[in-house]
C-alpha cells in the first residue's frame, strides 16, 4: 500500500511540506488535535498568524481530509538543523477560549434543546447536528454566567447525557450522545467498522469495572421535573449517584440522560488496535478510518464482540524508503452487557 500524506494551507493550498502528522480525537474531546513536523522549517513564515487570526490548514491522509486552525510552534536546534513542530485543532476552538469572549445569558423564552444549541453558534462560521434527544426547556431554566459558545454547548450536551464532537474537515458540531447505543443493544446492531485479525499490528487491554448500578434519580433544579430512571427487566435497586441538571425539564430528557448513566457500569476493558489507515474509497474487505462514537466488531480467534469507539490517533511518519500511517483506535468493550 503507498501512503499519502498531503498539507496545505487554507484558502491558498500552498503546500505545506512535513515530515510528520500526528491527529488525535476522542469521546471527551469536543475538537480533533494536530501536531505536525515541518520538513523545511523556513515554512514556518507561511503558517504564522494572519490579521484575521490563525492560519488554518488542511491535512489529507490517504484520501481523509480535517481541517485545522494552527496555534502554536516549537522551534529547536540540534547539531546546527533546525527543527519546527506545530500544534492546532480543529476551526471549532475558534468558538472557546482564547478566541471567543465569555459571556451570562438567561433565556426567558419555552425552547428545545436543539434551539438553545443552535443560538451559540449564530453569527459564527459553524454549524450545530443535534443529533439526541430534544425537549422543551421552561424558560428561565436555561442560564448561565461567564461561558464561551464552546462551554455553554458541553454544559447542553452533559444536559442531554450527550457529548460534543467536531467533524473532521467541516465546520459543523455535532451533539452526540454518550453512549449512542446502550452496551445491551449492541448484539442486534449493525457495527460501523469491523477490524479483523489479519490487520491488528498491536494489541493492548486495560480491565475495569464499575458497579452494577440498574437505576439512577435524575432531577431538575428549580424547575423541571424527578424521575425514578430503571434499567428496564432489572429491580432497579443499585443506584448510581444522583443526576440534578437545570435542563431537565421533561421526562423525555430525564429518561435520556439516565439511560446514558446506566450504560457505564459493570466489567469493562479498555482495548486499543494499532491498525493500517487503508485508501479512501476502500476495497472489499478493507477498514477505513475508525471515527469516535462509531461501533466496531472486533473479530478474533477465540469470538467476536463488538465495542464502542472512543478515541483514534493517527500518526504518519516519513522515512528514507516510505511513508508509514498507523491508527490506533480506543474500544471500549463491556462484558456485563455486551458480551
Amino acid at each position: 500500500m503507498l501512503n499519502t500524506v498531503q498539507v496545505v494551507r487554507l484558502p491558498d493550498r500552498l503546500p505545506i511540506d512535513v515530515d510528520s502528522v500526528s491527529i488525535s480525537g476522542g469521546r471527551d474531546a469536543w475538537c480533533w488535535d494536530l501536531r505536525l513536523s515541518l520538513l523545511r522549517a523556513e515554512q514556518i513564515a507561511e503558517l504564522t498568524p494572519s490579521a484575521t487570526g490563525p492560519r488554518q490548514v488542511e491535512v489529507t491522509l490517504n484520501g481523509y481530509r480535517w481541517v485545522f486552525a494552527i496555534e502554536s510552534f516549537d522551534k529547536g536546534q540540534s547539531f546546527g538543523q533546525l527543527s519546527v513542530s506545530m500544534a492546532g485543532r480543529s476551526v471549532s476552538a475558534l468558538l472557546a477560549e482564547p478566541y471567543a469572549p465569555a459571556r451570562s445569558v438567561e433565556v426567558d423564552q419555552v425552547r428545545t434543546m436543539a434551539q438553545l444549541a443552535n443560538a451559540e453558534v449564530l453569527g459564527s462560521a459553524c454549524t450545530v447536528e443535534y443529533a439526541t434527544v430534544d425537549w422543551l426547556v421552561t424558560a428561565g431554566a436555561w442560564y448561565f454566567d461567564s461561558l464561551t459558545p464552546m462551554a455553554a454547548l458541553i454544559r447542553l450536551a452533559e444536559g442531554a447525557g450527550a457529548v460534543v464532537q467536531s467533524h473532521p474537515s467541516d465546520p459543523l458540531l455535532q451533539i452526540r450522545p454518550r453512549y449512542p447505543v446502550s452496551p445491551w443493544d449492541r448484539t442486534t446492531t449493525t457495527p460501523d467498522a469491523t477490524l479483523q485479525d489479519d490487520i491488528v499490528l498491536g494489541e493492548r487491554l486495560q480491565l475495569q469495572s464499575r458497579p452494577i448500578f440498574d437505576a439512577v434519580i435524575v432531577a431538575g433544579e428549580q424547575v423541571g421535573v424527578a424521575a425514578r430512571v430503571r434499567r428496564e427487566g432489572e429491580a432497579g435497586q443499585t443506584y448510581a449517584p444522583q443526576q440534578v441538571d437545570q435542563l431537565i425539564t421533561h421526562l423525555d430528557g430525564a429518561r435520556e440522560r439516565g439511560r446514558n448513566v446506566l450504560s457505564d457500569r459493570g466489567g469493562q476493558a479498555v482495548v486499543e488496535a494499532d491498525i493500517p489507515l487503508f485508501h479512501s474509497p476502500l476495497e472489499l474487505g478493507q477498514t477505513g478510518l475508525v471515527l469516535p462514537m462509531q461501533l466496531v466488531n472486533r473479530v478474533t480467534g477465540a469470538g467476536a464482540w463488538i465495542g464502542l469507539a472512543t478515541a483514534v490517533r493517527i500518526e504518519a511518519t516519513r522515512s528514507e524508503k516510505a511513508i508509514e500511517i498507523i491508527q490506533t483506535v480506543t474500544l471500549e468493550r463491556h462484558y456485563t452487557d455486551a458480551s
